[in-house]
């Protein structure tokens, strides 16, 4: 009797010693979602970035105002984009390889390209558009007239901004814009900036985009503008095909 007690007891034991181990096995083999998580979290962060830039609010401005800052500067995107595709290879389940994907293959042959550093401008005063560039009625004179450049309505003594990195190349009046500032930012490109007041710049400085370099001045008229051109290779063209 004692005998087939300790071979029921030394059955059960091993019984439970299998089933201990088999639960321990589950929630140690369960598998990690982390990586899943993480990718999920990026794409909501890009919805979010996406949707606040497409809604056309005070926050969208801010947001594209963030995003052109990002891609104005120099960041080594090729890096980081090898660095991504390599975390999702190593994570992705069954070790696929992604870097084949051809729309991966295409983004990082278009961002290994020079960036232009002038290619999106930073907008010099905050405030609505009120005269477009092009031809613009114009009742003094019972006419079109073809505006060189886009009219920003802002207050006076409000911070006019360098749109991009460049040097200044003359600090001047005009009868038609009175003080103006031209800033040379090579390629042959420059901007020019009409009615200013209390200019913080001189000739020759260095300038850096986002930079304050004046305020806006009192027209006369009903409401302050700032008069922004944009010219290259000595033709005037639409400032707003670089800042969007």
């Amino acid at each position: 009797m004692t005998k087939l007690w300790n071979r029921l007891k030394n059955r059960w034991n091993f019984s439970a010693r299998n089933t201990e181990k088999t639960w321990q096995s589950y929630y140690e083999e369960e598998p990690d979602y982390t990586w899943l998580k993480k990718i999920i979290a990026a794409l909501a962060i890009f919805a979010l970035v996406y949707g606040a830039q497409a809604s056309n609010t005070r926050v969208g401005q801010e947001v594209t105002g963030i995003v052109r800052q990002v891609l104005a500067t120099q960041t080594d995107f090729v890096y980081y984009t090898a660095r991504t595709i390599e975390y999702i290879n190593r994570h992705w389940p069954n070790g696929a390889d992604i870097s084949g994907i051809p729309v991966l293959k295409q983004m990082q042959t278009t961002i290994s390209r020079p960036a232009d550093p002038l290619r999106y401008m930073t907008k010099p005063v905050e405030g609505q558009i009120v005269a477009q560039y092009g031809w613009q009625g114009n009742t003094a004179v019972k006419q079109d007239i073809f505006h060189e450049g886009i009219d920003i309505a802002a207050p006076a003594g409000a911070s006019v901004r360098a749109a991009a990195t460049g040097k200044v190349k003359v600090v001047t009046d005009s009868v038609q814009f009175g003080t103006i500032l031209i800033i040379d930012h090579g390629q042959n490109i420059e901007t020019i900036y009409g009615h200013l007041t209390d200019v913080l710049v001189k000739e020759s400085d260095e300038i850096s985009q986002g930079q304050v370099v004046a305020r806006v001045g009192k027209t006369g008229a009903a409401v302050s503008v700032l008069y922004f051109e944009l010219r290259e290779n000595g033709k005037a063209i639409d400032p707003l095909s670089r800042i969007k």
